[in-house]
């Protein structure tokens, strides 16, 4: 038997008011996790307690198969503490909804005996290539950004497999155990140094044809999973729509920032002696970047909303909204980062040293805003060939 469809999930204003209240605890680990290419095993562990990453997870497996908006919520108060913890969180919580899309067999694989268990997902930017065999795959290579793998008991690995008739590249995620793999530490970065992103390697791992989701049944409508789980989560457009475990940490970036710099206002002088919370640079600034925080989570949490209704009716969206879906993430990070950047200034030389805690959150949203997804050019190009008529250029889409 799968699990336990009795568990009453918590209320999101629980789950919420969990993260808040780990804010400064989160933001005195910060600094730690940059220097150490990861967040602390104590962070990840409070973050099992209080049930993050559950919130996509299916429900018979004892998950709370919560909407897509719950995952913004939530890591826009992660991200006020520190960007990192915020980004592992939602990418080894994300997973619960791409998983919940596999075949039924795929996921009893890895929540029967272990509901508790976490998937990391990497993309082969160096060298991982799947070769079709009778019967699955077999993997070989480097596959790489794998935030949180150090705490993942599976990951879900990002394949491309050569076209069939002349058509596109095939797209798919392949499920791997741990014990398939092992972790490269080679994660030396500027921006988000904190979420462990490192690869993973495998050398001639067989993988079995149910562990394999080609990723068109995840762009909308009934996916291979939502037969056993039937409600609306597992029929979102994903790759347009579930991007959300990236906007939300970004938010959560941009709105610390903004909470740096309040604080540090009420008390700095300059070397002339004047009151920085008495500058009207200092207001519009302020007033701006908020402004900018609040309309990428306004957005964001609109097209959560409109992506959860058309899942509820099973219909697959049109190519064209799932587009606009794809653009407004992008956009969503890029406001964040036009509030940083507006903020910036306010920071002075102070703002310059690695153990300043607005310089750090100015190189997170840097690199948040520079995951794929998040890329404006990319996206926004992308959405303007599918606006007038042409082919995606993403075969994910």
């Amino acid at each position: 038997m799968a699990g336990n469809r009795s568990i009453q999930p918590p209320a999101r204003e629980t789950l919420v008011e969990r993260a808040r209240s780990l804010i400064p605890t989160l933001r005195e680990r910060a600094l730690a996790a940059d220097r150490d290419r990861g967040i602390a095993r104590a962070t990840h562990e409070l973050f099992c307690e209080a049930g993050f990453y559950k919130i996509h997870q299916p429900l018979r497996y004892s998950g709370y198969e919560m909407p897509l908006d719950v995952m913004i919520d939530l890591c826009g108060e992660i991200g006020r503490g520190c960007g990192s913890s915020a980004w592992v969180c939602s990418n080894l919580a994300g997973q619960g909804l791409l998983v919940g899309m596999h075949a039924p067999a795929a996921q009893d694989d890895v929540w029967r005996n272990h509901p508790d268990a976490l998937i990391a997902s990497s993309f082969p930017f160096q060298s991982g290539i799947g070769q079709e065999v009778a019967g699955g795959l077999v993997l070989n290579g480097t596959w790489s950004f794998a935030s949180g793998v150090d705490f993942a008991d599976w990951e879900n690995l990002q394949v491309f497999l050569p076209s069939k008739n002349d058509g596109p590249v095939r797209h798919c995620f392949v499920l791997v155990p741990k014990a398939d793999f092992t972790i490269k530490d080679d994660w030396h970065v500027t921006g988000l140094s904190g979420t462990g992103s490192r690869s993973v390697v495998l050398n001639n791992v067989f993988v079995p044809e149910h562990r394999v989701l080609d990723s068109q049944f995840m762009t909308g409508g009934p996916s291979p999973g939502s037969a056993a789980s039937p409600g609306p989560l597992y029929k979102v457009s994903a790759w347009a729509a579930g991007n959300k475990l990236f906007t939300g940490p970004a938010i959560g970036i941009a709105r610390g920032a903004l909470d740096l710099i309040e604080e540090e206002m009420q008390s700095r002088i300059t070397a002339v002696g004047a009151k920085l919370v008495d500058m009207p640079t200092a207001h519009a600034r302020i007033a701006e970047a908020g402004a900018e925080i609040d309309a990428a989570y306004a957005l964001m949490m609109r097209d959560s909303a409109e992506a959860m209704q058309h899942a509820q009716s099973g219909v697959r969206p049109p190519i064209a909204l799932r587009a606009k879906w794809r653009r407004n993430n992008a956009y969503a990070g890029q406001l964040c980062l036009r509030a940083v950047e507006r903020l910036y200034p306010l920071g002075g030389g102070r703002g310059l040293r690695r153990d300043n805690l607005f310089q750090l959150a100015w190189r997170d949203i840097h690199a948040a805003c520079s995951q794929i997804l998040m890329t404006w050019d990319t996206q926004s190009v992308n959405t303007g060939r599918v606006q007038l008529g042409l082919s995606s250029l993403d075969p994910r889409l």
